[in-house]
């Protein structure tokens, strides 16, 4: 122990990351869902999917092509390839319209004489230099340029005139409305519209043109609605320029019909985070045939499963924490699981109200009616209704067999078959184990079944699920959004907000559970049925890592200070094992710094060697244990000699033991050091692993065995270390002051421990 320990104490010791403090995930990392937008043919809502991360900020358009490419596509009669006709519209320049060109549908065009087309094509590259809000003029000759606009547009205004045939007259007046916005000119964009769309077929092409038409009109909320609700490639536009001057009251004011109320309501409903079900009546009411009611329905669901499953399955806030439901500034226990809890069965009341509205409608008036079944389904589920929820499933696997939501609906009724039996006597029935084989790829429906059987006290069959799931996310503290990967939290308190965060099963176990819950899942690694591939299958995993298992269960038994029970758990291990994972040299599973470069009963972090080592032998968790009780009964008896040596050493394991120490290892898998004493909750043993209390007890009993007051002196002042990393040796100084000097520079601690 030199002068410089209070630093190099505090600076040089092991750390690791402190949870509470680092990295919190939130949001789409963290959002729980079952019922995935993916089941369903709705990809063209796809922008106003439920998500935490990018809603009304991310498009893709999920069509491969345009509608104007199609359009196309069926005026050769479908003589031209798709791909042709997109490339020619969206790829080709103006100086590629000729009649050598190798696009197909440039030459169909030519090969037919189809010369008013090709000339609307040329029409319609040139707009493409008009179509931009970046045209500008090098030489800043704003005058030239704006005549040189108009007189484009006078051009294309004329053309369009000339034009005699009906389809061509359309696109022509559509591509002079896109031109005349980009130009701002507004009255004849109202002019054009109104001559050419407004009283005609309501197509793509018409809902195009009222698009560019709704930017003049002040009283376009019914227009931008019914955009939203039926023209896929401008839905996202008219969110992203009109949702907020959109005004629902005043929109419903000037409704026309009942259609366009619905729609007001849907345009409404894809911007809340909140309860929808007011507005889906609505909607229901009005526009029941609606598509758009359809997704929004599946949107609903998708809210309500991150309300209610992700606090229940992991103890995270919902990923959007909605400010009515879900966030108070005043809820100073926002995060503890008991609130979490409760907030998730609250959820599940409006998840009721869902259900009865779902049971409501009238199926022969709505658009996709497997859709609405199969939120009933999991609506049923989620309120806890597990028999009429297998009854529909029944019914259901019958009706739409086919179906690509069938797999959602397999596993909720695998879901629903665990959670519908007696806490303390849950099983995987029969019937539930060819769907876990079936979808034992998907992660977080592995994660579902553990959870819910760890719910109902099955504990070794729910660890080794949740287990068998996170197999391929070894490398620890990394989530992988890519392969759908879990992350979820659990305390050991819980009344405390400072829960930890896992990505696969071990550090949970290690964390939460203790050694007597840990056993039972060691135990009943070797008792299921031979020959059962199933059980084979989903302990494979838990299996593979036993010997790290029984590692974790010796380890918590020394938390608890149960040195007999983790003796006899490390003793199930092979040597082999201790091999590969404890010594500087070899490495398993575990890190760099998680090795015992020195035996703990002789040697002190950063102190020089004072104390001979009586016994030489490879230090383990297995060793340093039969050690320690070996050393313990030999103090403890009142016969034997040199007491209070014996002590001191015990004393040097428990405080090496410790975040002091450098095997700390005895009792964590990853070292947090945490001087300021700080802590609300954690490891059962958190209170010695931060303050020695073992170390000072020991300490305490060498000194009141010593013959010497200079020994006693050394005892003091390692339990005041222990006590202590600041080294406050004010104790030290009013009690032996004839020692303090030349100990408190730690010289001469040989003279010290031989004087015992």
């Amino acid at each position: 122990m030199k002068k410089y320990l209070i630093f190099t104490v505090i600076l040089l010791s092991n750390l690791s990351v402190l949870y509470s403090c680092g990295y919190s995930p939130y949001g789409e990392d963290i959002r729980y869902s079952l019922f995935l937008p993916e089941y369903f043919n709705y990809q063209d809502f796809g922008a106003f999917n439920y998500n935490a991360d990018l809603f009304g900020f991310d498009y893709q358009n999920h069509n491969q092509y345009e509608s104007n490419v199609y359009d196309w596509y069926h005026f050769t009669g479908k003589k031209v390839a798709v791909d042709e006709i997109n490339e020619c519209l969206n790829v080709l320049t103006l100086t590629d319209i000729n009649s050598s060109s190798t696009n197909q549908f440039v030459r169909y065009l030519f090969k037919n004489k189809l010369q008013h087309v090709l000339q609307y094509l040329i029409m319609a590259k040139k707009c493409e230099e008009y179509s931009n809000f970046e045209v500008d003029d090098p030489w800043e000759r704003k005058d030239t340029i704006r005549r040189s606009y108009t007189l484009f547009l006078n051009e294309l205004t004329r053309k369009m005139l000339a034009e005699k045939d009906p389809y061509l007259n359309r696109k022509y007046a559509f591509i002079a409305i896109r031109t005349a916005y980009y130009g701002s000119e507004f009255d004849y964009i109202k002019k054009i519209f109104q001559s050419h769309f407004a009283r005609g077929k309501k197509d793509y092409l018409y809902y195009w043109a009222l698009f560019f038409n709704s930017f003049q009109n002040k009283d376009a909320g019914s227009d931008i609605a019914n955009i939203m609700a039926y023209c896929p490639e401008k839905r996202y536009a008219a969110y992203y320029f009109f949702h907020e001057q959109f005004d629902l009251k005043n929109s419903l004011t000037k409704a026309t019909s009942s259609q366009d109320i619905g729609n007001l309501y849907a345009f409404a409903s894809v911007q809340r985070l909140d309860p929808n079900l007011d507005y889906l009546r609505k909607i229901y009411e009005h526009s029941n045939k609606s598509r758009i009611l359809d997704f929004l329905l599946l949107r609903e669901i998708n809210k309500i499963e991150d309300w209610i499953y992700t606090p229940y399955y992991t103890n995270y806030l919902p990923s959007t924490q909605f400010t009515e439901f879900w966030w108070s500034e005043n809820d100073t226990e926002l995060h503890t699981i008991e609130t979490l809890r409760a907030r998730s069965e609250k959820d599940r009341t409006y998840a009721k109200q869902m259900l009865d509205f779902v049971i409501g409608v009238d199926y022969s008036k709505i658009h996709d009616v497997s859709l609405w079944n199969a939120a009933q389904i999991q609506l049923l589920f989620m309120t806890r209704n597990y028999d009429a929820c297998l009854n529909k499933i029944e019914v259901f696997e019958k009706q739409f067999a086919k179906k690509k939501i069938i797999s959602q609906i397999e596993k909720i009724k695998a879901l629903c078959i665990i959670s519908n039996q007696e806490t303390g006597r849950a099983i995987i029935k029969e019937a539930v184990k060819p769907i876990i084989m079936k979808y034992k790829d998907d992660e977080r429906f592995l994660f579902s079944i553990g959870r819910e059987l760890e719910f109902r006290k099955n504990l070794p069959d729910g660890i080794a699920i949740i287990a068998f799931g996170n197999q391929k996310f070894r490398n620890r503290y990394y989530y992988d959004e890519s392969n759908n990967s879990v992350e979820w939290r659990g305390n050991r308190l819980l009344n405390s907000g400072n829960l930890e965060y896992f990505y696969e099963y071990f550090d949970y176990l290690d964390f939460v559970y203790s050694a007597d819950d840990l056993k039972i899942v060691v135990n009943g690694l070797n008792k299921k049925k031979k020959g059962d591939d199933f059980y084979k299958t989903m302990y494979s995993q838990l299996k593979k890592d036993e010997n790290y298992l029984k590692d974790l269960l010796g380890t918590k038994y020394i938390r608890e200070n149960r040195l007999e029970d983790a003796l006899n758990a490390f003793n199930l291990i092979a040597f082999r094992y201790w091999e590969e994972n404890y010594n500087p040299w070899e490495r398993d599973r575990f890190d760099d710094s998680y090795t015992f470069d020195k035996n703990p009963f002789y040697d002190i972090k950063y102190v020089d060697p004072f104390i001979p080592h009586t016994e030489r032998y490879l230090v383990t968790k297995l060793s340093i244990t039969q050690h320690l009780i070996k050393y313990l009964k030999l103090a403890d008896n009142p016969k034997t000699k040199n007491r209070d040596y014996y002590y001191f050493i015990i004393a040097n394991c428990y405080l090496n033991m410790t975040q002091k120490g450098h095997s700390w290892m005895m009792r964590r898998f990853t070292s947090v050091t945490n001087y300021d004493q700080e802590y609300d909750e954690s490891y059962i043993d958190e209170s010695e692993y931060v303050n020695s209390l073992l170390a000072q007890k020991y300490y305490r009993l060498a000194a009141e065995n010593s013959k010497t007051e200079k020994f006693k002196a050394l005892c003091l002042l390692m339990e005041v270390f222990s006590a202590d990393p600041e080294r406050k040796l004010d104790r030290l100084k009013n009690t032996y002051p004839e020692y303090y000097q030349e100990l408190s520079s730690c010289e001469n601690l040989e003279n010290y421990f031989e004087a015992r």
